[in-house]
């Protein structure tokens, strides 16, 4: 029995292009198994890597954690002295050079200043808000539509990248800078002068510690009420579990210091020499002399650390 004629085309052909099609159907059902296996590896590939960038979260938060630990601990050391604190994620700018490398329609750099405003901000968290759409931005981020819709546009490939950037954390070190027993007023370091940066910083090179210290004039750029308060008071306490070495023009260091060790320089020919009778403890008397009469402030230190220590 042949097939009626068809759209125009015989039944002799409608049956070859049945044929055909039946023949196409049956080399596409494999390649239905493969796109379902395909699927099945790509959701299995897309849930691990979840569970990988929860597993990173997981290790940031306990890093960022630990860092405030040490800084609470920090500043109980230095209480009333130095104050530090950890601020995290506050390195913004790869964030913002990811976003302007994006090449966003009509977003420039103006337009991210929303960045640096933003008290917090998680790569990881804005990765999830753009995949949840523009209102989401415009509400939870305060974005513009502008901003919102053009950030939405960003391939997923883009959007992973973002959701693994990590961002670096600031430390802020304030400095107490009143004088004895005055009310504390502390200031960040890029507000300190010089010499008050420098005692910033000594406070914590002399916090406990098993290994020497080796300074080179440390007294530069400070005033000698912070040395005699702050630093000397430090040294004091700390040489009896610690080598110090401190390369020095100051006789506060010395003298308030209780120096074990001192030993005085002289140019012979260029040339530094220390020769044996320039050596010796703060006690001894030729040694006591050469501080008085080399170092600055020497004959006051030393009546100072009479009326103050009785000796």
């Amino acid at each position: 029995r042949s097939l009626p004629v068809t759209a125009g085309k015989s039944g002799q052909e409608v049956g070859t292009s049945y044929q055909r099609l039946l023949q196409d159907i049956e080399r596409i059902k494999p390649l239905e198994t493969r796109v379902t296996n395909h699927d099945k590896l790509l959701e299995s590939q897309q849930q691990e890597r979840r569970n990988l960038l929860a597993e990173l979260s997981d290790l940031r938060g306990q890093r960022t954690k630990s860092l405030q630990t040490a800084a609470k601990k920090l500043n109980r050391r230095l209480e009333g002295k130095l104050r530090v604190e950890v601020v995290a994620e506050a390195g913004r700018a790869p964030l913002k050079t990811f976003l302007l490398d994006s090449k966003l329609e009509g977003v420039g750099e103006k337009r991210l200043l929303w960045i640096d405003e933003r008290d917090t901000i998680n790569p990881s968290a804005l990765a999830q808000a753009i995949r949840n759409g523009s209102a989401e931005l415009q509400v939870d981020l305060g974005l513009t539509p502008l901003v919102a819709d053009a950030l939405t546009r960003l391939p997923e490939s883009r959007l992973m990248e973002l959701e693994a950037m990590e961002l670096d954390h600031r430390i802020d070190i304030f400095l107490n800078v009143s004088h004895g027993n005055a009310e504390a007023v502390f200031r960040p370091l890029n507000k300190l002068s010089i010499g008050q940066q420098c005692t910033a910083i000594l406070h914590m090179l002399l916090l406990e510690n098993s290994d020497p210290l080796i300074m080179d004039q440390p007294e530069d750029n400070l005033d000698n009420a912070f040395i005699a308060e702050r630093i000397v008071h430090e040294l004091r306490v700390a040489k009896t579990s610690r080598q110090f070495l401190f390369a020095t023009h100051n006789a506060n260091i010395p003298v308030f210091g209780d120096a074990e060790w001192i030993g005085v320089f002289t140019a012979v020919e260029n040339h530094g020499a220390l020769s044996f009778s320039a050596q010796g403890s703060i006690d001894v008397p030729i040694i006591r002399d050469q501080v008085a009469n080399i170092l600055e402030g020497g004959r006051d230190a030393f009546i100072q650390r009479k009326e103050k220590y009785e000796f």
